[in-house]
């Protein structure tokens, strides 16, 4: 079913969202765009080497399209999803183990 891997994706990025509002988290802001810009560019560097070597593979059927050499076109958005959601278990981390850093 095309579009299941992109829906999935944000419902749990919705999830994460309702979580920092919430929880007030303060993930919409400049030092975490600048660590989702970082960890996405490194991240979909070592996906191409993966996807060009054989490594990796995505079920097309779940996907809309792929990228050469086969990246899903949801990986980004993926991607940017795991950095925000560990960015939010680091501050809810802290908070529950009474540490000021974020």
């Amino acid at each position: 079913m095309p579009g299941l891997y992109l829906a999935a994706i944000v419902g749990a990025f919705a999830g994460v969202i309702l979580l920092d509002r919430r929880l007030a988290l303060g993930l919409w802001s400049v030092p975490t765009a600048i660590a989702i810009v970082v960890v996405e560019a490194a991240f979909l560097a070592f996906d191409v080497l993966g996807a060009g070597g054989g490594w990796f593979a995505t079920e097309a059927r779940w996907t809309l399209a792929s990228w050469p050499p086969g990246i899903p076109l949801e990986e980004p958005l993926l991607l940017a999803f795991i950095t925000t959601w560990a960015i939010a278990l680091h501050r809810l981390a802290a908070r529950w183990t009474d540490e000021d850093r974020t």
